[in-house]
């Protein structure tokens, strides 16, 4: 029955993937969840379940069951979900770690252009990710879920947020936020996956715990043609996050792990991606990342905002956690003579650049399959292939007095020769994509081979 389960909700977690169709209600006109399993409802209330887009080596599956409520005051719609949380890990396991809960609720008001605002009030008890940049959710589920490869590591948040958002566009806006969290770690447990399914998984590293009082100031910038498949266009993030709270207990590569219990800490972190589309022909384009983050003053960051580089989503060249290469780990940035248990995020910074060129290939076959969507429980996907040639280049250190090729001073940055790069070559199908690629900065690595349910950026 677990099985059963997981693979219904499966099918609705493909949903969230970049180009699967969405679905409109016909009656109100509102789209319907894409993550939704099971929905019933009138106008103004229902119940539903949904797959809450993840399924890793902590949670199992979240699933997520309760009732919403929908209604509007003027101009300003409202909805309230409260949802409770069941994690499918260790059979359904009843226990501390396999229950949760996310209540929200949200307030917008937007004219058809989407410019207005939107509030946000919300409780939780998740499980969230340490670095979600590098990967989608979804795409890492199934990564998990048939292949036993977890491309994240979490932790657990606790606490309630608020929020205010002003909306430029549909995609483009500022967010102001600030949060009550408590942070705590998680193992790794019994989880189903397809491939190796018993064997055991990567260790979750054990990171800092405490309680923190987060803000966060947020600007997305969002031109492209197309959200899915763009070809022209700019998609602009910036965040700035300021970080107060005390430490009740340290990561095992935790900078606070010599440090009393109940430390006082302050830190600030800024993270800057920006990706630029380009056509340079109705079937080729140019397309560029730029990703830029990490410690910009006071205390050293807690375990739960370290970065790295390397795997599928950043270096495909080179494994993901990766701590058998030689040199310095400027992936990592592990400055340890052994690889800690599950091998954690330890940098205070990381640059990365991607650079990639797509030409897509037409054929009468192609066209005839594209007329309509391919359907897959009602979840739509067209065929649009292309072949894509890519390089990318990218590392992290740590913020401090000079130190070889891992630590450098707050104001400096490393030297050019010290970064690990990569050059590949795939086809995009546009459901799913197929890549090689071959690390250039290390020697005798082999060639990777990655399968990607979402185009690379």
């Amino acid at each position: 029955m677990q099985t059963r389960l997981i693979a219904a909700l499966l099918f609705n977690l493909a949903a969230a993937l970049p180009g699967a169709a969405q679905s409109t209600d016909s009656t109100s006109g509102d789209t319907v969840r894409s993550s939704d399993i099971w929905q019933t409802s009138d106008s103004r209330t229902g119940l539903r379940i949904t797959s809450g887009h993840a399924y890793n080596r902590v949670e199992g599956l979240p699933v997520l069951v309760g009732p919403w409520i929908r209604g509007s005051i003027g101009a300003t719609s409202l909805r309230l979900d409260v949802l409770g949380i069941i994690r499918t890990a260790d059979s359904f396991h009843w226990d501390e770690g396999n229950v949760g809960h996310s209540i929200t609720l949200d307030a917008r008001n937007a004219d058809r252009a989407g410019r207005g605002w939107s509030a946000n009030l919300s409780s939780f008890d998740v499980v969230d990710a340490v670095e979600p940049w590098q990967m989608g959710s979804a795409e890492s589920g199934l990564a998990s879920f048939f292949f036993h490869r977890d491309y994240r590591d979490y932790f657990g948040k606790h606490g309630a947020k608020a929020s205010a958002s002003l909306l430029m566009s549909a995609h483009s806006s500022v967010t102001a936020e600030f949060s009550d969290e408590r942070w705590k770690s998680r193992s790794a447990r019994q989880v189903f996956s397809i491939w190796r399914n018993g064997a055991r998984w990567r260790a979750n590293p054990k990171l800092d715990e405490g309680r923190f009082h987060v803000g966060v100031l947020r600007a997305r910038l969002d031109s492209r043609n197309n959200p899915e498949t763009p070809s022209t266009g700019w998609n602009v993030l910036a965040e700035y996050e300021i970080g107060t709270g005390r430490m009740t207990d340290a990561g095992l590569m935790s900078a606070f792990a010599r440090s009393s219990a109940l430390q006082k800490v302050t830190y600030g972190r800024a993270f800057f991606d920006l990706r630029g589309y380009n056509r340079l022909s109705p079937a080729s384009q140019l397309n560029a990342r730029l990703v830029l983050g990490g410690w910009l003053n006071g205390d050293p960051l807690p375990m739960e905002r370290r970065l790295s580089v390397g795997g599928p989503g950043t270096l495909p060249g080179y494994d993901y956690r990766d701590a058998t290469l030689p040199g310095t780990d400027v992936a990592q940035c592990n400055a340890d003579a052994l690889p800690p248990p599950g091998i954690p995020a330890q940098c205070d910074r990381v640059a990365l650049a991607q650079l990639e060129y797509r030409s897509e290939l037409h054929g009468n076959f192609f066209d005839a399959i594209n007329a309509r969507p391919i359907r897959i429980r009602g979840i739509g996907f067209t065929v649009r292939p292309a072949v894509v040639a890519f390089v990318d280049a990218g590392r992290g250190w740590l913020v401090g007095p000079r130190a070889g090729d891992l630590r450098y001073p707050s104001g400096s940055f490393p030297r050019p020769g010290t970064f690990r790069s990569d050059v590949g070559l795939g086809i995009d199908l546009g459901m799913i994509g197929v890549y090689a690629a071959k690390a250039v900065s290390v020697q005798k690595e082999p060639v990777n081979v990655s399968v990607r349910v979402s185009r690379r950026f």
